[in-house]
């Protein structure tokens, strides 16, 4: 089914004008907007899908349709929580971010100035394990240990180093790009250390409480006890569904991917990339610019503070704007995704409780979705 993405052309203007009746332009955007997600759903076979928009700085759109539990018809909402994987990477990033500003942790130092083992911390900096830079490797069989067989609320992630320490770094650090949940654990001992806090701790009183992000939590066995979803690892026509083991813990993870939330606090987040107010201009310029390899390349992935880094144009508009994006899979079990346009203070998020095949085409989906509810014109008026 080809998604009807043009038909936004005109919300888009009545959502940016200053002239327009905003009860009529947002109605106009949350019809079409959910007809789009009916389209993706189906397309898809997702039993639920989160949809939350900011546009100018303000939340225009938060809804959400289908099952968060699909055997006990229960109603997925705005209010329930995903796992949303990865995605807690670009909230590390920006904790990290945080502390470049308050002087506790210069980006160019070896990582062995805040955390000292294991002993190859020495050979690279704060920056380029924030860029997966560093050589850490991702997939460890001490992982699928910690996940599914010895399931535990972990506290710190000092108490998560088991799941790669005793494994060798993959190369030279700053000399290739390889992407590690695991160097985020570390990158999330990094951040408890400077800032003489539990990392958790961190995160809530630095970014979830100023952003008002109510539903963001570590996914410990305690946690989303009222609004989680149900997660389904396969789907088998018909409706049906094969449910997800729930016997796991993604905890561990840390700013890897330890986290549950929901689109309205991604978008919620987004703030914090274009506020001048939250951070300094040198750190916000952080996390727009790529992270350059030992010999002056752009690493492959265009990866900066936690978020992979691109440009977008809008309609009607060959300027190019960046674009931070970034997207989090939790196995058999979920997929989320947030982009944000910073100059134009605008940002998009879904999740699902299910990973469909070539689940990345529907972060297209969202992009298109997203750019053509934008009036172009008012972005420059909009950059802090």
């Amino acid at each position: 089914m080809k998604l009807g993405i043009n038909k936004y052309t005109l919300c888009a203007a009545l959502a940016i004008s200053s002239s327009f009746n905003p009860v009529l332009g947002q109605d106009i955007l949350k019809s079409e907007t959910l007809e789009v997600m009916k389209e993706i759903k189906e397309q898809y076979n997702l039993p639920s899908l989160s949809v939350a928009i900011v546009i100018g700085g303000n939340i225009v759109f938060s809804e959400a349709i289908g099952f968060s539990d699909v055997e006990k018809k229960q109603i997925a909402t705005n209010k329930t929580k995903y796992s949303v994987g990865s995605l807690a990477k670009p909230m590390t990033g920006i904790a990290l971010a945080k502390l470049v500003d308050s002087d506790k942790i210069n980006l160019e130092s070896p990582v062995s100035s805040y955390v000292k083992h294991p002993e190859y911390t020495s050979l690279f900096s704060v920056k380029e394990l924030a860029a997966h830079i560093a050589g850490i490797p991702h997939d460890t069989a001490e992982r699928d240990v910690a996940e599914f067989k010895h399931p535990k609320d972990h506290k710190s992630p000092f108490d998560s180093f088991y799941v790669f320490e005793s494994q060798p770094l993959l190369f030279q650090p700053g000399t290739q790009y390889k992407y590690s949940s695991n160097g985020y654990i570390l990158l999330s001992a990094v951040i408890e250390k400077a800032a003489n806090m539990n990392y958790v701790d961190f995160l809530k009183t630095s970014l979830w409480s100023p952003f008002e992000m109510d539903s963001t939590e570590l996914d410990t066995s305690f946690a989303g006890k009222k609004y989680e979803a149900t997660y389904y690892a396969e789907y088998k026509g018909d409706g049906k569904y094969v449910a997800s083991t729930k016997k796991r813990d993604r905890s561990f993870l840390f700013g890897g991917g330890g986290f549950i939330s929901t689109p309205t606090d991604l978008v919620k987040m987004s703030e914090a990339t274009y506020s001048d107010t939250y951070l300094s201009a040198n750190a916000r310029q952080a996390l727009y610019t790529p992270t350059k390899l030992r010999n002056g390349e752009v690493n492959s992935d265009k990866y900066s503070l936690g978020w992979r880094v691109g440009s977008i144009k809008l309609k009607s508009n060959e300027q190019s704007w960046i674009v931070l994006h970034h997207g989090g899979v939790t196995d058999k079990a979920s997929t989320a995704y947030l982009l944000v346009i910073p100059e134009c203070k605008a940002a998009i998020a879904f999740t699902t409780n299910y990973i469909p095949p070539k689940f990345w085409k529907i972060r297209g989906d969202m992009a298109k979705l997203l750019k053509n509810n934008i009036d172009a014109t008012q972005c420059s008026k909009l950059t802090g």
